[in-house]
């Protein structure tokens, strides 16, 4: 056990809270100017130089790891090694003098060493069992300018543990310069997902704001000082009504901070903050702003070209469940792609821009479904092609209903039994797709596409229909006749 990690465990017993504050301050710990998680623990009790790292990390896993016992015994069942020749094995590495060396390298570059890197190494075995049930639980390593910084999360009393290695990280961060942190991203994701466990989420987020703001107060710009507002940006996106308030404020002060210079914003970060204005501007109805930036993540499909980069760093932000572009009955708002159409399209038809919508529908299948968009880029008219669509929509709501095309009578009863009704599974999928499906067809009838419009009004009336969405189409058919007709006259 590291020297300052044991003192301040005999000093508090394992607990945390006033009484661990405390300890560190005996320990030589200080408060900062101001306040965000409590006092800084000084950097010569953190950091280690190479020789004295690489020890402690070897002998503690020689010490768990290094004997067959009760324990372990299970932990190598589990991983599938035959347990014969387990103890000379482990002896022999343990006595070879590269050993260390490569548990040092493996570490340094994984920044975490647990049971299945340990089996990996020794064994030349992967495997996913990462648990330990012995007192270690896992090792983090990372480079600190010239030193190391080394923590060893123990089962025991483990939320002190998890706390102790928060409070590390909170200590780097506010005393290292940032460009000698190695790796200084997953450093405070982990110390995010460290605190989480001890925080309500209102918590969460102004101690990660401040945290982040007290970062960039300490250090010159750069591009991780990027990276870091952006994450501020999407704590507040995700967080509650107070935090997302701020939203606007914070995306305004990176566009204006980034906007040009040596670490100006990508296109994929400039993607980033146009989906969330994009979804903002639709959750208040601001129909220009919508559109402005949905149209930026459509147009040379710059949201499906950055989308794996956008799910690696901020995964939280898009909803990714599996795109269905054959399905016109189905929660929009659950693919980041669907979703983006479903707020564009819906602006749009508030706009009464009708041939933007129809050409997004030409374009893009998942703007409406592949059957819709296989009749509108037909050559010719096909009628068969028009009554696929009905055959299509019978399978979406069969799958929506029984996660399967075989029983397509029954499901389609069912399905007409319960939609309506608000404690129903089926009544948020069909909320969205009624909503969508009548700015379809507003697009088609003020866009003259009467053949398609008849059909899918058809569908709409048979499946689909919610009272309040259709009145709202009946109004808009006859005031657009109406309104016609007046223009002619």
């Amino acid at each position: 056990m590291l020297k300052f990690d044991e003192q301040l465990f005999q000093k508090t017993k394992g607990q945390i809270g006033e009484l661990f504050e405390e300890g560190i301050q005996q320990l030589g710990g200080y408060e900062e100017e101001e306040k965000i998680f409590g006092r800084l623990i000084p950097l010569e009790q953190i950091l280690l130089n190479k020789t004295d790292a690489s020890n402690v990390i070897f002998q503690e896993i020689k010490q768990h790891w290094g004997k067959m016992d009760l324990f372990t015994q299970e932990m190598f069942r589990s991983s599938n090694i035959e347990l014969q020749n387990v103890q000379k094995k482990l002896d022999a590495f343990f006595s070879s003098p590269s050993s260390k060396k490569t548990v040092f390298e493996h570490a340094l570059i994984k920044n975490v060493f647990n049971f299945s890197h340990f089996v990996e190494i020794v064994f030349g075995k992967k495997t996913d069992y990462s648990k330990s049930i012995t007192k270690l639980n896992e090792i983090y390593l990372y480079k600190i300018g010239k030193k190391y910084f080394i923590h060893i999360l123990y089962n025991h009393k483990i939320d002190f543990w998890r706390y102790l290695y928060a409070k590390k990280i909170y200590s780097v961060f506010l005393q290292a310069p940032l460009h000698t942190i190695q790796n200084p991203i997953d450093l405070i994701q982990q110390y995010k997902q460290f605190i989480q466990s001890f925080m309500t989420q209102n918590q969460l987020i102004t101690t990660m704001n401040h945290f982040i703001q007290k970062i960039d107060y300490k250090n010159p710009r750069s591009h991780l000082l990027k990276e870091f507002h952006l994450l501020n940006i999407s704590l507040h996106f995700m967080g509650g009504k107070r935090h997302y308030k701020k939203i606007n404020k914070l995306i305004a002060e990176v566009i204006r901070t980034w906007e040009a210079g040596e670490w100006a914003l990508t296109e994929k970060e400039q993607t980033l903050l146009s989906y969330i204005l994009a979804i903002d501007g639709a959750k208040h109805s601001d129909t220009e702003k919508t559109i402005a930036h949905g149209k930026y993540l459509i147009t040379n499909d710059r949201l499906i070209n950055h989308s794996i980069e956008l799910l690696i760093d901020y995964g939280e932000i898009l909803p990714n469940i599996k795109p269905e572009p054959e399905s016109l009955v189905k929660r929009y708002d659950q693919n980041y792609l669907e979703q983006i159409f479903y707020i564009v399209i819906d602006a749009l038809v508030k706009n009464e821009q009708y041939y933007d919508v129809l050409q997004l529908m030409k374009e893009y299948e998942i703007a409406s479904c592949t059957s819709i968009y296989e009749f509108l880029n037909a050559k010719d008219f096909d009628r068969d092609l028009l009554l696929k669509i009905e055959a299509a929509v019978q399978r979406n709501i069969a799958y929506v209903v029984d996660q399967s095309h075989q029983h397509v009578k029954q499901s389609i009863e069912k399905w007409m039994q319960e939609y309506h009704h608000v404690d129903s599974p089926f009544h948020s999928i069909a909320q969205m797709t009624s909503k969508h499906v009548c700015n379809l067809l507003k697009t088609l009838f003020a866009t003259e596409q009467f053949d398609l419009f008849e059909q899918l009004m058809s569908i709409y009336m048979k499946y689909l229909i919610l009272q309040e969405d259709f009145m709202d189409l009946r109004d808009f058919v006859a005031g657009f006749v109406q309104k016609e007709t007046s223009q002619k006259e």
